[in-house]
């Protein structure tokens, strides 16, 4: 599994000109992803019910709901990736084309809680945040000043950015 290191250069061309340019292709990416990563998500929450019976279940909720919200941000801080985002060939970066801070991520993280729950609108904010959006950001990215992007075109441009080896 690949990520972007914390210190990656600057892509050159800014991560607003990248999102910017991303087509309709992104927007059915990222859908494709967030419902990858709500099925895990709701995984968390809901398979140790079936395993433990819903006795202990009730009486250890706290964690399998901090391991829910802990998947999102562990995988986005750590490699800027979850799963969802792996499949779809898709990471969060920051304005540099870095892997977001954890603040980022957290604030990322508490606005999907609102605009992207399955149980409120079913994630209707986030992706008419994204279409109307110039650089095809949901409400948690613009707060975030994050973007997801293609891995592909993150790569392309940091190639053609990178100082050669003299």
């Amino acid at each position: 599994m690949s990520s972007i290191a914390p210190d990656a250069p600057d892509a050159g061309a800014s991560m607003h000109g990248i999102a910017t340019h991303a087509g309709d292709n992104l927007l059915l990416r990222r859908w494709i992803g967030c419902w990858i990563d709500l099925v895990v998500a709701c995984g968390c929450l809901l398979a140790p019910d079936w395993l433990l019976g819903n006795a202990l279940y009730q009486s250890t909720v706290a964690v399998w709901l901090l391991l829910a919200v802990g998947y999102f941000v562990v995988g986005e801080w750590a490699w800027g990736r979850t799963l969802g985002k792996l499949i779809t060939g898709t990471i969060v970066v920051n304005v540099h084309g870095a892997r977001p801070n954890l603040v980022q991520v957290l604030t990322r993280t508490l606005m999907r809680l609102f605009e992207v729950n399955p149980f409120l609108m079913g994630g209707v904010p986030a992706g008419i945040a994204v279409s109307m959006s110039t650089n095809k950001q949901r409400l948690g990215d613009m707060m975030a000043n994050t973007y997801v992007v293609s891995v592909r075109t993150l790569r392309n441009v940091q190639a053609r950015t990178a100082p050669s080896a003299a």
